[in-house]
């Protein structure tokens, strides 16, 4: 059978895409896997077949698909390959960074292939022996990712989905503000503003007080990566019995961000969820009531698997030209189009999720374009940000900058929506974390947790009512309070504590609330609250 059958076209095509998700497995939902698949199914039969139709061998077109299917997922990276390789050897000399002019890496890998296909066809007489070893060799192959992602998958328990349940509330006849959760992706607090970036931020938070905000000076993120902090505050609760028995799985995290407790309260009273495109999965939801993109776009990994293939050219608008400019498009139609959602006469809850000033660094302080397009796209922080770049002040540099443009022109968004809502709205402006410059997502001794967990966290509420908000309040209670205040709820305060936890181990949660709760970055720690300290009148019954 294995000399008759050809099945190594098929497998070496197949190979990437499984390789690919196996390093991504706890972050990608395994649907991801179904379109690319059928779709290298069907190239890699018309490959056979063209080839087929020219040498009237089944084996031996087999071997030339196969040989196809090798160029098609290599030559896109040969370029990458061969300045990584070249610049690690330039140590032996001089050590620097090598570019080569893309043509001069591909030439040769086109040249091999056509030598290799010219001798497939005139030499190979009986193809049966090296189809048997081929066959072998990319089920070995193949055997590898899909072992992983079985011990992966494994040590995930199975369990039943986990639907939250809605928070039971008492809204009065009064009318429903629109609701506005504006999160500026690892947007750092003031005072590390200024003693790690040199940027002075208080006259924007002044001007925000001005406006009628409350903005609280010492507030500190739950969590330190943004899908369990986010999963934590729109469901208004800590996540130890939510993630229970999904081992390292974190694909589980994007339903309770977009299913989460806080839409299915506010449904019944007839919001509608509003969301934008990020470019980011864990927030991408498009299944939202109302979804706004600049473009039609692929899904984070999709957006991986095109990019290591000549495909990625084409998937490119020639007008955006790169993933930097659309990374760029996407915080700016976002920052243009949030205030047109005051515009619907029907109540909002509008979550913007805006992936700035977290890296990649693509705006400059008056919002130019200074991506670095001879690096790769990526959307790491912390020490994996670092270990790409050849300079650690460029993290700090394309931090500030970043930052100081994306203060202005939040501002003027606040602006626009404070003008053109017929009613007084609810905002939260808030930060999921801190900034990254010296974060270690492997390290908990190697992090600077002061920098990481401390983040802003500015309200607006009609009528200035502002009573329960504390000075250290955190996000897993913004939304309780928002639902006492305006909708009638009794739900108690959960104690404001943040955690540490690893990319690779994201649920191993390490308390660290001593060592950042309450304390400005140069300051000493300060007494954490008890939870009854928190908690709403005595006669108040929990919701939950």
């Amino acid at each position: 059978m294995m000399r008759r059958w050809v099945l190594h076209p098929f497998l070496l095509a197949i190979y990437p895409i499984l390789a690919l998700f196996s390093r991504n497995v706890y972050e990608t939902r395994p649907i991801e896997l179904a379109w690319p698949i059928l779709l290298v199914v069907l190239g890699t039969s018309a490959v056979w077949a063209v080839w087929w139709l020219f040498v009237r061998d089944v084996q031996k077109a087999g071997l030339l698909a196969s040989l196809c299917v090798v160029l098609f997922f290599t030559v896109a990276r040969i370029t990458e390959i061969a300045n990584h390789q070249l610049s690690e050897l330039s140590a032996y000399w001089v050590q620097t960074s090598v570019r080569i002019w893309p043509p001069y890496a591909i030439a040769p890998e086109i040249v091999l292939f056509l030598v290799l296909c010219a001798l497939v066809v005139r030499w190979v007489k009986k193809p049966g022996t090296l189809t048997a070893a081929l066959n072998l060799f990319a089920i070995v192959l193949i055997a590898m990712p899909v072992s992983w992602i079985a011990l992966a998958k494994a040590s995930t328990e199975s369990r039943a989905t986990r639907r939250v349940e809605p928070f039971a509330i008492a809204p009065s006849a009064e009318s429903r503000p629109d609701i506005y959760y504006i999160i500026l992706d690892a947007y750092a607090r003031t005072d590390v503003m200024q003693a790690l970036f040199d940027f002075d931020n208080n006259p924007f938070l002044e001007s925000l007080e001005r406006k009628g905000f409350h903005v609280t000076r010492r507030s500190t993120a739950n969590y330190c990566q943004t899908p369990l902090c986010l999963s934590s505050s729109l469901n208004s609760t800590y996540l130890d019995d939510l993630v229970q028995g999904l081992g390292r799985d974190q694909t589980e995290l994007r339903g309770f961000i977009g299913r989460n407790r806080i839409v299915e309260t506010l449904r019944p009273l007839g919001y509608k969820f509003v969301t934008f495109s990020t470019g980011f999965e864990p927030t991408e939801h498009p299944e939202a009531d109302a979804y706004y993109a600049p473009f039609h776009q692929l899904s984070e990994f999709h957006r991986l698997l095109v990019d290591v293939t000549p495909l990625g050219a084409l998937f490119l608008n020639p007008s955006r030209a790169d993933l930097f400019t659309m990374a760029r498009e996407r915080v700016l139609y976002l920052l243009d189009n949030l205030a047109d959602v005051a515009a619907d006469r029907t109540p909002t809850f509008t979550f913007a999720h805006i992936l700035c000033p977290h890296p990649p660094f693509v705006f400059g302080e008056d919002g130019e374009d200074v991506s670095h397009r001879d690096d790769r796209f990526f959307l790491t922080d912390g020490q994996k940000f670092l270990g790409t770049a050849a300079d650690p002040e460029i993290y700090r540099r394309g931090y500030r900058a970043q930052a100081i443009f994306l203060t202005r022109r939040i501002e003027q968004v606040i602006d626009r929506i404070l003008a053109e809502s017929p009613e007084p709205p609810i905002i939260i402006l808030q930060s999921d974390h801190g900034s990254g410059w010296k974060l270690d997502m492997h390290s908990l001794d190697r992090t600077d947790l002061k920098e990481r967990m401390s983040i802003l966290n500015a309200y607006y509420f009609p009528g200035q009512r502002y009573h329960e908000l504390r000075d250290t309040i955190s996000p897993v209670n913004s939304f309780r309070v928002v639902l006492n205040t305006f909708f009638g709820g009794r739900l108690p305060y959960l104690p404001d504590q943040s955690f540490y936890s690893t990319w690779d181990d994201p649920y191993a949660f390490i308390d660290v609330s001593s060592r950042v709760h309450g304390r400005l970055y140069d300051e000493e720690p300060q007494a954490t609250p008890e939870a009854s300290e928190l908690e709403p009148e005595p006669d108040s019954t929990s919701g939950e």
